[in-house]
């Protein structure tokens, strides 16, 4: 994929098919005065705005890498590079078709689906909304419920794993409630990046201290591990993997809707997505060096089952407490904007107790779920497989070569959208097929 195409920006090119805005504001108004009167306030600055795409991107995904990188072997490291520019790419198309809009409309991710195809487009990209947020935060409730419950038992307080599991879902939705615009999530995202990357750097530092020994006894003990440079039989799944460690596009639009200097955004998205990649380049090449074909997921298991590992258990469990309500609070403002449920239309008390009652009936719901339906983590897992890769990579492309027009814009742009959509769809196929492998020995195991 051209590297320059990630690095043009409207005023660089001005006439291109990178052009922001099919109307240039008449003199003397800015681009916030053009935006419809319900959109959210650009009060966020560039570094909040980064830190809430990491915070996003970054976190349990991570602990998989190094499994990834034992189905893959270690041509992981070009499918993990692969997947990050194609994520600062379609970041890029995204706004690149925020931008292609009218003005009129509001800035939004369902919006996009809408002015592409019509309402059917909107539907449909509605729905993949729906089934990311929907399986992300139920994900999240219960692998930080599991965590904290095993940490507990671990050292003699046991009071199940769905006491946990209800206390980590009232704690995201605490925080959930208390996001009136994605500029105030910069709090959450701070704490959020830094617990993860404490995590990691304790799962990294272990991992090298004690990698795989055939003559250790206990957790590592185990046959002298066994690397690879290609397993062709893996590499599909693992990129459908890394692409769903990737997706943050659902996010993007109220991400960038909250800056202040809507300008650098090409320089935010890159920053971050390059900040990920480096973050999973390391865990999975020092996870799959130290464990080899012995790697588990989350590699966590791997490692000796001491204070460091616990602690690392509970610093990846606030991580996901800390980065549901940023999803969850970008698809609940594009209700409420739907809705009209704004501060400005309804005033400050009539806009909260709103604003309260739909992120509560949607976490309350959210937690039933998730306690209630048998196999979730891999019902999930396959619901996921369809809506992350459509969404990270077909989507954004489909649209932005719909809104532009095929004709308009040049050959480099034509094969590289068409090269990511391809992506996409290979990556949706696999990790369908792997999440229903998945199910059917989960479900086989247990009868």
């Amino acid at each position: 994929m051209p590297l320059d195409l990630l690095s043009k920006t409207p005023s660089e090119s001005e006439g291109s098919e990178w052009t922001a805005s099919p109307r240039l504001p008449e003199k003397g108004e800015s681009i916030q005065e053009q935006q419809p009167e319900v959109q959210s306030k650009r009060t966020g600055s560039s570094f909040g705005a980064y830190l809430n795409l990491i915070c996003v991107v970054v976190g349990t995904g991570s602990l998989s890498l190094p499994k990834t990188f034992q189905q893959s072997g270690w041509i992981g490291i070009l499918l993990v590079i692969a997947c990050g520019i194609i994520g600062a790419f379609t970041g890029m198309l995204i706004v690149r078709c925020l931008n292609l809009m009218s003005q009129e409309r509001e800035r939004s991710f369902n919006q996009i689906g809408q002015a592409a195809f019509g309402i059917p487009g909107r539907l449909v990209v509605y729905v993949l909304h729906m089934v990311y947020v929907v399986g992300i935060v139920g994900d999240y409730i219960i692998l930080s419920g599991q965590s904290f419950d095993r940490v507990a038992r671990d050292h003699g307080h046991d009071i199940g794993e769905i006491p946990w599991k209800i206390i980590c879902a009232a704690a995201m939705w605490l925080a959930c409630i208390s996001l009136k615009q994605m500029s105030e999530a910069a709090v959450l995202s701070v704490f959020g990046f830094s617990t993860s990357l404490a995590a990691v750097t304790i799962g990294v530092v272990q991992a090298i201290i004690a990698p795989y020994d055939s003559n250790t006894t206990g957790t590592n003990a185990h046959h002298q591990a066994t690397h690879e440079a290609a397993n062709g039989s893996g590499v599909a799944i693992a990129l459908a993997t890394i692409s769903f460690s990737f997706c943050a596009v659902v996010v993007m639009p109220a991400v960038e809707a909250s800056m202040r200097r809507p300008k650098r955004w090409g320089a935010v998205v890159g920053s971050a997505m390059g900040t990920v990649t480096s973050i999973y380049l390391i865990v999975g090449t020092v996870g799959y060096w130290a464990f080899g074909d012995q790697t588990k997921s989350p590699f966590f298991d791997n490692l000796p089952q001491n204070a460091a590992t616990s602690a690392a258990r509970i610093l990846i469990s606030l991580h996901v407490i800390f980065a549901a309500p940023i999803i969850a609070a970008s698809f609940a403002l594009e209700i409420e904007l739907a809705l009209g449920i704004t501060r400005e239309r309804l005033g400050w008390w009539k806009e909260l107790a709103l604003r309260v009652l739909i992120r509560t009936v949607f976490f309350g719901a959210m937690t039933g779920i998730a306690l209630a339906i048998p196999y979730f983590g891999d019902v999930m897992s396959l619901v996921g497989a369809f809506s992350t890769s459509l969404l990270l990579c077909v989507i954004p492309a489909g649209c932005y070569v719909k809104l532009r027009g095929w004709r308009q814009i040049s050959w480099a742009m034509r094969i590289a959208c068409t090269a990511v959509a391809a992506v996409g769809i290979y990556a949706c196929v696999l990790g369908a097929k792997s999440a229903i492998e998945d199910l059917q020995t989960d479900i086989a195991n247990d009868n």
